[in-house]
């Protein structure tokens, strides 16, 4: 579907206003980003609290 101005704004379809699709392994990327940050501040609480 087509944009069409509504008012004084524009209204598009979710999928135009979205420019594109996440696949299924952004939730990975993601996963892992969250596992090394949690692993990362483990290892800084062994070397400061011992």
């Amino acid at each position: 579907m087509s944009p069409r101005k509504v008012d004084d704004h524009v209204e598009i379809e979710a999928e135009d206003a979205r420019a594109g699709q996440t696949g299924n392994h952004l939730r990975y990327i993601l996963i892992g980003g969250l596992v090394l940050v949690v692993v990362g501040f483990a290892a800084v609480a062994m070397g400061w609290f011992g």
